[in-house]
């Protein structure tokens, strides 16, 4: 392969959200006449010039992700032009729909090297070590199980590159109702932005980064890791909380609109993500935890169906980020308490879980008493496209 090229996967499943998006526009019969034969054609160019697509587990056919993305960003691109000016925009904000969150990734990759440059040490330290006072190491456990089999491997990458493409699934879903609960663009943006913008607050890069001579075999020697911030090298201080699985969650609190059986595949792939994100050395068990009232406050933020100034939304905003920032302080400074006590930090999650939880119930049960009492009334605007 030339230069070890490789298209990144995560990217690879952006650009195919863009295609669900066009796809979910109803574009007219004749526009796959032209999208299929674009994406082969870039395709074949990148063959041509780079001489492959990666070595990661499903690159043949992952990357098929990027090209037809692409292709229908230009066939949309195509249509926008030869369409009556009177016409336009309907194909407009289809291409800025599609576009929006390759962009998104673009822009949030350049936080990556100022929180490199900010955060040389992290915490991780000190996940390990709550982890630890829950009496295992999840992550060492789940990592042992899937590093055993390649395939097993290879199949929980996918489900942790896929998670772009659940979440422009949903919005997909969402931009074509006139009348929504939740701004799921402003909801999806804002939790992406704001945590990146964040990382460098709590950096930890995940097991399988900061202890790789440990990671997953040698469980027992975790115990020996000073609570202390760590030298690490040049990853991602993406870690805590898990962007990754507050996404996978936003994506099923908010498959409410969908059937029954998406709503099933909603839940199994934030269980897929759970697993994923643990078994892969990415993460720690109690970062996933506190995914969850991080995910709780913009969700809130942004369920336009209740009043802004009801307590039901301020609530949630307010307390989930202030369970958020109390995680913070606890898991730098309180860790010798956790570690004293596995019912203390086993008491803590089930708590933070359940609560979070029981606050999007109420959440959604005032939506739905304002959609009943109120059906006409207008929700707060949302972006345009």
């Amino acid at each position: 392969m030339q230069n070890g090229f490789q298209l990144n996967p995560t990217f690879s499943f952006t650009l195919l959200g863009t295609l669900a998006i066009y796809l979910w526009s109803q574009p007219p019969r004749w526009a796959w006449i032209w999208l299929l034969p674009v994406a082969a054609i870039l395709r074949i160019a990148c063959w041509k010039m780079t001489g492959g697509f990666g070595t990661y587990f499903g690159a043949e056919w992952i990357s098929w992700g990027t090209f037809l993305g692409l292709a229908s960003l230009m066939v949309v691109a195509v249509e926008a032009i030869r369409t009556p000016k009177k016409q336009r925009e309907v194909f407009t904000r289809t291409f800025y729909a599609g576009a929006v969150f390759p962009l998104l990734a673009m822009v949030v990759g350049y936080s990556i090297p100022l929180n490199l440059w900010l955060r040389p040490k992290t915490y991780d330290a000190f996940l390990l070590g709550f982890d630890r006072s829950l009496g295992f190491q999840p992550s060492f456990w789940l990592g042992r199980v899937v590093f055993g089999s390649h395939r097993i491997w290879g199949w929980t990458t996918v489900i942790y590159y896929a998670l772009p493409f659940s979440g422009a699934l949903l919005y997909a879903s969402h931009r074509i109702r006139l009348r929504q609960p939740v701004a799921v663009l402003w909801l999806l943006l804002s939790f992406i932005i704001v945590g990146f913008a964040q990382y460098g607050v709590y950096p930890a890069v995940g097991p399988v980064h900061a202890f790789p001579a440990l990671y997953p075999w040698k469980e027992n020697l975790a115990a020996q890791i000073a609570l202390q911030p760590v030298v690490v090298g040049a990853d991602p201080r993406n870690c805590m909380p898990s962007l990754h699985l507050g996404a996978a969650l936003l994506v099923w609190w908010n498959s409410r609109i969908w059937p029954v059986w998406g709503r099933i595949c909603a839940g199994l792939f934030f269980l897929g993500t759970v697993f994923s994100t643990l078994a892969l050395g990415e993460h720690y068990l109690i970062d996933l935890v506190v995914a969850f009232p991080y995910a709780l406050a913009f969700q809130a933020a942004w369920t336009t169906a209740v009043p802004l100034g009801s307590p039901r939304r301020i609530t949630p905003v307010v307390a989930g980020f202030g369970m958020t920032a109390a995680w913070y302080l606890l898991l730098r400074y309180a860790i010798p308490g956790f570690l004293s006590s596995a019912v203390l930090s086993w008491v803590s999650i089930v708590a933070t879980v359940w609560w979070a939880s029981s606050m999007k119930r109420n959440l959604d049960a005032a939506a739905q008493v304002v959609a009943i009492s109120e059906p006409t009334q207008a929700t707060e605007a949302t972006i345009s496209f």
